[in-house]
């Protein structure tokens, strides 16, 4: 049987996970040996995520996160798709081998790393070893490397940009999650910091900030600024689901953090530029793009080498778990 304390634990590691917008949508409850994680619709993203895909990608990446712990510290874990409407339920039970795992390790390493990065070539090898990470049926990772695709990629990268930032809704939610000064973070605990988006770090008013932000960012601004982020990256790395449904979303989350854990463990950044798989008209042409058919591109990343940059603030479990937990 697995302790409270032991359950806590993975609890707190499976929230070290990505999430749009640093938003941790997750809610989590502990039964005797079963975890339970719930979306919290509180922190949805309406614009940006209207049908809630990225936000049951990021629970799939929690559920991952669990698992890989669950492993390293002697249980196994069985999990059930939503048998209760939107939950996830995992049943732990003693694995007389626990693995020690170079992934565990990495969980509390793997940041988004938003920063430039230096352009260096990665090996084949290690490419290789991202893709033999992605484990899910239903799922699909695709590489590129070659600078004709990434050029073609990144013109989808600026449209999407555009499109965005020309939304005032777009802007305003973004914002939103935004954290100007030392008093936002640490009364929140969430959303995205100045350092950890590669920005100075200095405390502003969040009357002052959000100003700044629309004035600064422009759509074609922004535009370039992601294409220059492009262009200092190794690689661009492309996730398709072949159903759009709340299972495949789950475990496109799963299938990505276990490459992005991998990543971290051959010191691999990654950073996400999702503004074609975000953008529905842009989705469908970039769609067209990779050949699909009803299968949906819906996360895409740029990987490269940077220098460690700020991780992003987490709440404390006590925000997180319901039920007793």
């Amino acid at each position: 049987m697995i302790s409270q304390p032991q359950a806590r634990e993975l609890i707190r590691l499976a929230t070290l996970a990505p999430s749009g917008h640093n938003t941790q949508p997750w809610k989590f409850s502990i039964d005797t040996n079963t975890i339970r994680i719930y979306p919290d619709y509180s922190r949805r993203l309406p614009i940006v995520d209207p049908d809630d895909h990225a936000l049951f990608i990021s629970l799939g990446c929690a559920l991952e996160n669990l698992l890989i712990a669950a492993q390293h510290s002697g249980f196994n874990g069985d999990v059930e798709y939503f048998p209760d409407q939107d939950c996830l339920v995992v049943h732990l039970h003693p694995n007389s081998h626990p693995a020690d795992t170079a992934l565990f390790h990495t969980i509390p390493q793997r940041q988004s790393t938003r920063c430039a990065y230096d352009s260096r070539a990665i090996p084949v090898t290690d490419l290789q070893e991202l893709e033999k990470a992605n484990t899910q049926d239903g799922i699909q990772l695709r590489l590129f490397t070659e600078a004709d695709d990434i050029e073609q990629i990144t013109d989808f990268v600026k449209q999407g940009n555009r499109h965005q930032f020309n939304n005032p809704a777009f802007v305003n939610e973004l914002l939103s999650w935004i954290r100007f000064n030392q008093r936002e973070i640490t009364s929140h605990q969430d959303g995205l910091i100045a350092a950890a988006l590669g920005f100075p770090s200095v405390s502003i008013p969040r009357w002052l900030g959000q100003t700044l932000m629309k004035v600064l960012a422009t759509p074609e601004g922004e535009a370039k600024r992601c294409e220059k982020l492009i262009q200092s990256s190794s690689a661009l790395m492309v996730f398709i689901a072949h159903k759009h449904d709340k299972k495949h979303w789950v475990n496109l989350g799963r299938s990505f953090q276990r490459v992005a854990l991998t990543a971290s463990s051959l010191t691999i950044k990654h950073a996400h530029i999702n503004m074609p798989c975000e953008v529905l008209e842009v989705r469908q042409q970039f769609q067209n793009y990779l050949g699909l058919e009803e299968a949906q591109p819906l996360l895409l990343l740029r990987i490269g080498y940077a220098q460690v940059m700020p991780t992003s603030p987490r709440r404390p479990l006590e925000e997180v778990l319901i039920d007793g937990g």
